[in-house]
């Protein structure tokens, strides 16, 4: 069942986000040709300027755009009018908040590695442009051979992306659901600011209080990330991509900050229900 509810929200959220992507991707491959078509060697004119202003401005509304429908899904599915069809399927509310939170982190997720593409593409396509003063072949085989050498590295940091993107879709959820609880139904929108900002104090306040308890652990951290005068861009990646016991700890806090944001939604959703 779960899947079906996960099908099912992935058509709803798929018409307004691949149009969206394959527009994102259309615009990048025109705007790099666009600029090698341009016959000023070298010149960043005001073409690049308003190229580089609109895809700033398609990244920031693909992020904008996730945000909404991601609000927009959790809210009118489950605490409107549709939640009464929604609820009365043979289904727990655990399965009926996971579908929307595993549909919203895969879209965050999609969004996060188009925005990557477009980026990669305009580059790659710009840089044959300049290609006799940056050589593309070289950058490419070092970017290569650094991220084969930092492999794990690299995973841990995609699960701790994933940690982060989980406590940021929860929380907003748990938001939502405080707001429509019968004490606050009146004033939905107050009432779900002031829970987004409470729970996010109480975040960082658990956050605070994890970096006093482990603040030798950080400091040897962050000490182990200074490099040295002599820049060295391999050396640069490795440093970020090298794992110590205070980004382990911090990953398994974002899982279990997750786990009780979401323990705390189907509770309310099982006993403080109030649907419109």
């Amino acid at each position: 069942m779960l899947g079906k509810l996960m099908k099912y929200e992935i058509k709803c959220c798929g018409r307004t986000f691949f149009p969206f992507y394959i527009f994102v991707l259309l615009f990048s491959i025109v705007a790099g040709l666009f600029v090698n078509f341009d016959t000023y060697e070298h010149d960043f004119s005001i073409i690049y300027l308003i190229g580089v202003l609109v895809a700033f401005a398609l990244f920031i509304a693909a992020i904008v755009l996730t945000i909404v429908i991601i609000v927009q899904r959790f809210n009118k599915s489950l605490l409107e009018d549709e939640g009464y069809l929604m609820f009365t399927l043979p289904v727990s509310e655990n399965s009926l908040v996971l579908s929307k939170y595993l549909t919203s982190l895969l879209f965050i997720i999609l969004t996060s590695i188009i925005g990557m593409v477009c980026m990669t593409l305009i580059l790659t396509i710009f840089g044959y442009k300049i290609s006799d003063v940056l050589d593309i072949k070289y950058g490419l085989e070092t970017l290569g051979s650094i991220f084969s050498n930092n492999i794990g590295g690299i995973i841990f940091y995609i699960i701790a992306s994933i940690a982060d993107y989980s406590v940021f879709i929860l929380t907003i959820y748990l938001a939502i659901t405080i707001c429509h609880l019968p004490a606050f139904s009146k004033h939905k929108v107050l009432s779900g600011l002031g829970a987004l900002i409470v729970i996010m104090i109480v975040e960082s306040g658990i956050n605070s209080i994890v970096d006093k308890i482990m603040g030798n652990i950080k400091v040897e951290s962050l000490n182990n990330m200074i490099i040295d005068s002599s820049f060295n861009f391999g050396s640069m990646i490795d440093l970020i991509l090298n794992i110590g016991s205070y980004e382990i700890i911090t990953l398994i806090l974002n899982i279990a900050i997750a786990v009780a944001l979401f323990f705390g939604i189907t509770t309310l959703l099982k006993k403080k229900l109030n649907l419109e």
